[in-house]
């Protein structure tokens, strides 16, 4: 069960990291309830970047909470 831990810990600071690095193209790739749909733009709105980047970070600290 330890590894198991481990590896979620693993992926989640991943995920988190590309959330982090590339909030842009993470908005392009998934999560459709997320999106700005009001906006004819296909640009991310401000708040929704520094939204994706609430969440890597979150990510990130969960993730390292697994691996410690």
């Amino acid at each position: 069960m330890n590894r198991l831990f481990q590896l979620a810990g693993v992926v989640l600071v991943l995920f988190g990291l590309a959330y982090l690095a590339f909030p842009r193209r993470v908005y392009h790739f998934g999560l459709e309830s997320l999106r700005d749909m009001s906006s004819s733009s296909s640009e991310p709105s401000q708040w929704i970047v520094w939204t994706y980047r609430f969440i890597g970070g979150s990510l990130v600290v969960v993730g390292l909470s697994y691996l410690v």
